[in-house]
């Protein structure tokens, strides 16, 4: 099959999930790529994926435009995260590559696409996957519960809002939902009524790419990776230097924490004042900091689908902590593969124990590789996204479902 992947971003080893779909799907079928370009730094990660396709098609995104459109978005019922991503040369293109490639199927990937795919399928006879990854109302839910100012949660409070009203009508008119975890899956079918049922395709890792070469980890070091430049990242670890490293360091004084990520916001970099602390920014490779610590840390309080920066770990057998808001998408067993812990002092001592006790952490580290080799395989993701294509190409079209998607736009 000719298969056209949507992506608000370029799939890259960053953005891994698209990457290693693409990557294993392009064994089976063609695939052609439309995505959006911000800056020079998305344009340089085409190398990572261009081989895998047939085309690669970028649409510039300029930011003033971007703002533009979500200032004009502030009155409407579109989600800012999704006027911020409307492009009419978006959908241009991707109607002319679904002409130009003679495509099969659509794959569309995350919220922000939903305008681009609504204007350029209106008249297409085209089946349509949809992964939405995460039900993003559920996230909005939690950043309101964590949120504080009194103007910020009305702002927050607002866009789920619309967020909720957005995904209950807007999915709905895709062939086939996809989604991460299943956690997510039954909160999002409590606002979608489908055409089909939603079904969970999992996060995968390499873990070919993610091993340690060695067993040998540095005495009480602690690790955190991720994107610092989205906000339950940064909220994560801030957290965590503020509540919770200051019991750890009661017990363990001669602790080091390493924070490893992209564009790390001021508040993150200035935690590097504490001589204990390393704020690295960006990095080539997060292997070296993974393979070497005693403990990676996961301390999200706002987490939705299978967070990457824990199968990574988990993948390069590091012994891991996380919350149980990041825990319960995973399947995995508290004391066996991971250690889970909400408040900070349960916390604090679940990281203690692993700096005392290396056999443990030793133990704990090997069962949670074996963990993700069992149960997180991009084939097996894969796999089953060869059958959904399968289904939706051969299933009639849902003539009332393509209206009820092109009516969206008369909406908002």
């Amino acid at each position: 099959m000719r298969i056209l992947f949507v992506t608000p971003y370029v799939p890259s080893r960053i953005r891994v999930r698209p990457f290693n779909l693409i990557k294993l799907l392009s064994k089976t079928h063609e695939i052609a790529l439309v995505s959006l370009a911000v800056d020079d730094y998305e344009r340089a990660l085409v190398g990572d994926i261009e081989q895998y396709c047939v085309s690669v098609d970028l649409v510039e995104l300029p930011k003033w435009q971007a703002y533009a459109r979500c200032l004009m978005a502030l009155p409407t019922a579109m989600p800012l995260r999704v006027a911020y991503y409307r492009s009419p040369a978006f959908a241009r293109r991707i109607k002319e590559v679904i002409s130009r490639q003679k495509i099969d199927a659509v794959h569309g990937e995350l919220i922000k696409v939903v305008p681009a795919l609504q204007s350029a399928l209106e008249d297409e006879n085209m089946p349509v996957l949809f992964d939405s990854v995460d039900c993003i109302s559920w996230y909005l839910r939690q950043t309101l519960d964590m949120a504080r100012s009194p103007l910020k949660k009305a702002f927050i409070y607002s866009e789920l809002q619309k967020m909720r009203r957005y995904e209950q009508t807007a999915l709905a008119g895709f062939d086939q939902l996809i989604i991460s975890s299943a956690y997510d899956r039954d909160r999002l079918g409590e606002l979608v009524d489908s055409p089909r049922t939603i079904e969970v395709v999992s996060n995968g890792v390499d873990t070919d790419f993610f091993m340690a070469q060695s067993d040998a980890r540095l005495a009480d070091s602690l690790v955190f990776c991720a994107k610092l430049d989205y906000f339950p990242n940064a909220q994560a670890i801030l957290h965590f230097c503020e509540n919770i490293l200051p019991l750890i360091w009661q017990k363990c004084p001669q602790a080091r924490l390493t924070i490893v990520g992209n564009n790390p916001p001021k508040a993150v970099r200035a935690l590097a004042a504490d001589e204990r602390i390393t704020v690295t920014g960006y990095v080539p490779d997060i292997r070296p900091y993974l393979a070497t610590a005693t403990v990676a840390l996961a301390p999200l309080l706002v987490a939705a689908g299978t967070q990457f920066k824990v199968l990574e770990a988990l993948s390069m057998g590091a012994p891991v902590v996380t919350t149980p808001r990041c825990a319960r998408a995973l399947g995995a067993d508290d004391g066996v593969h991971l250690l889970v812990a909400g408040e900070p002092q349960a916390f604090a001592e679940a990281v203690v124990r692993l700096l005392h006790d290396a056999e443990y952490a030793g133990q704990l580290g090997r069962a949670g590789r074996q963990f993700v080799i069992e149960r997180y395989s991009w084939a097996g993701a894969t796999g089953n996204l060869r059958r959904l294509y399968g289904e939706i190409a051969r299933a009639p079209v849902r003539q009332e479902a393509l209206a009820l998607v092109a009516g969206m736009e008369t909406n908002v």
